[in-house]
């Protein structure tokens, strides 16, 4: 099974007439990074059982009036949509609209983001090690679990933005799949890379701790007759790989989009010192600037360098199928650079999907429709 497709995202933006529609066009785009809450309208006293919650994707198609009320916030408190909106902008409040049986727009309830502490996975079964492993959306009793590796690396899990990507972005019907935002290490006590300066080897240590609970996040719901499927971007395909070096291969299907397998040294080696680094317009040449004064930016850095300073994948994984992998860089990708030749034949070799795209590196997502359905429907 050998799939070698090229293809050119782009994106139409569509320009608004005055500064109103502005902020309604940005609230709408901050919608299509969050999704609903799985929530009832019975939770909420003071929101009529009548009504009913909208889900995010068709708030996403129609956007409220800028003077539409009432609003409140979880509490049954009365709030002014202009003074919420900036907060939801930011992402610091999720927007659950409550509409009629007619679709029309009744009350809208901002919901603030989970803490860190109460973020969980919803899986009746899954040991007490492994509760706190992640954030859980969808359908628990389907056969079909995805596990997420979000880019980075930051200190913080993303939660509503996940159910976003992967409802919206993504296109899945989340009644279909049992989905999880998997902590990297660094998210459990994101104080520890604030305070000062980490080591090489807490560095190498947080990524062996990442790598082990997503194994032992595999195992358990393989025990379960489920299918794995492992999805990360950017940092988390880097935590794909070495996942696979460590733990050999035992998901049912990876994709893992744009990461490297043997990152440009140079780059690799500015970062594991804290220093900024990135790639000219042709993806290849390095560009190496000066160390961050920022603590938590000299961090990641180093996080994200233990997994590919010291790792040449080419090298780790030459005896390892994997034809259950695909595999999506950017020839444009100013930040982890193009994949070389070396890099494309060994994937070809290993059987693996090589997918090539023009995108900007921050825009992956873009990218997880089609590679979902590639991935899911094999």
């Amino acid at each position: 099974m050998l799939l070698r497709t090229n293809y050119i995202l782009s994106v139409v933006k569509h320009n608004q007439p005055n500064v109103e529609k502005n902020k309604m066009r940005k609230l709408i785009l901050i919608t299509s990074i969050l999704i609903s809450i799985v929530a009832q309208s019975q939770e909420y006293a003071f929101i009529p059982d009548s009504l009913r919650l909208l889900p995010m994707q068709e708030l996403a198609k129609k956007q409220p009036p800028a003077d539409f009320e009432p609003v409140y916030y979880e509490d049954g408190t009365k709030a002014v949509f202009k003074e919420v909106l900036p907060l939801i902008m930011e992402q610091k409040l999720i927007p659950q609209m409550f509409v009629d049986e007619n679709g029309e727009y009744k009350a809208l309830v901002v919901k603030s983001l989970l803490k860190n502490e109460d973020i969980r996975i919803d899986y009746k079964n899954i040991p007490e090690s492994l509760t706190k492993s992640g954030y859980s959306f969808g359908n628990p009793d389907s056969k079909k679990v995805i596990i997420y590796l979000q880019g980075g690396p930051v200190n913080y899990l993303t939660t509503y933005g996940f159910e976003s990507r992967m409802n919206l972005s993504g296109g899945l019907d989340e009644s279909e799949y049992f989905l999880i935002n998997m902590r990297e290490s660094q998210t459990l006590h994101p104080e520890e890379t604030e305070k000062e300066e980490i080591s090489w080897e807490q560095a190498k240590k947080y990524n062996e701790t990442t790598t082990k609970t997503l194994f032992d996040l595999i195992n358990f719901f393989k025990s379960q007759n489920k299918k794995v499927y492992v999805v990360g971007g950017s940092y988390g395909s880097f935590v794909g790989l070495k996942s696979i070096v460590d733990n050999k291969n035992i998901a049912d299907g990876y994709l893992l989009m744009v990461g490297r397998l043997d990152m440009t040294q140079e780059v690799s080696n500015a970062y594991s010192k804290g220093f900024e680094a990135k790639f000219e317009e042709d993806a290849a040449t390095p560009i190496i600037s000066e160390k961050s004064d920022n603590i938590y930016t000299v961090n990641m850095r180093k996080i994200a360098a233990a997994l590919s300073r010291d790792e040449k994948y080419t090298q780790l994984l030459k005896d390892t199928d994997l034809s259950n992998l695909i595999y999506i860089y950017s020839e444009i990708d100013q930040s982890v650079g193009k994949l070389t030749e070396k890099e494309i034949q060994f994937l070809k070799s290993k059987k693996a999907d090589v997918v090539s795209v023009k995108i900007e590196h921050g825009k992956y997502s873009e990218l997880l429709k089609d590679g979902l359905e590639m991935l899911l429907n094999d």
